[in-house]
C-alpha cells in the first residue's frame, strides 16, 4: 500500500473524521514532495535512497514549523 492508497482507506474508513482528512491531506503532499525531489536528483543525476528523501522531508517540515 502506497501513500495515497493509505490516505483514501483512511478518508473511506474513516469519513467524517476531520483529523483522519487533515492527515490524508498530509500523506499526499508528503508523497508528492518526495516524488519532486525523486524527480529533482535524478535530473541531477544523483540516486538515494527513500528513507534518506524521508529525513530531508522531515527535516524540511521542522524548518518550515519555526
Amino acid at each position: 500500500m502506497n501513500a495515497y492508497e493509505l490516505a483514501q482507506y483512511l478518508e473511506v474508513a474513516f469519513y467524517p473524521d476531520e483529523d483522519i482528512a487533515k492527515t490524508a491531506v498530509m500523506l499526499r503532499k508528503q508523497a508528492d514532495e518526495i516524488k519532486a525531489l525523486h524527480q529533482i536528483l535524478g535530473y541531477e543525476g544523483v540516486e538515494v535512497g527513500q528513507e534518506y528523501l524521508d529525513e530531508c522531508v522531515a527535516d524540511l517540515r521542522k524548518a518550515q514549523e519555526k
